[in-house]
């Protein structure tokens, strides 16, 4: 596991571990986008997960929370 690795760097070089999640969690989210850029960009990528392609409606109203139904919780 590489974040053990990267924890003891991180360590060495003074960050508090209660930094060590974000720290952990920036390297990977800048992965994410550019997967998903390139998934945008790149008309010959076919390969994606259903549930990364939205489907849903452009725009909804805001409804406030004490005026939503019964259905909605």
């Amino acid at each position: 596991n590489v974040d053990f690795y990267s924890g003891l760097i991180y360590q060495s070089m003074g960050f508090p571990t209660e930094m060590f999640p974000v720290l952990f969690a920036i390297p990977r989210a800048a992965g994410w986008l550019a997967q998903w850029q390139e998934m945008l960009v790149d008309d010959e990528q076919r390969i994606a997960r259903p549930r990364q392609i939205y489907t849903g409606a452009d725009v909804r109203d805001y409804v406030p929370i004490e005026q939503r139904g019964e259905a909605a919780s």
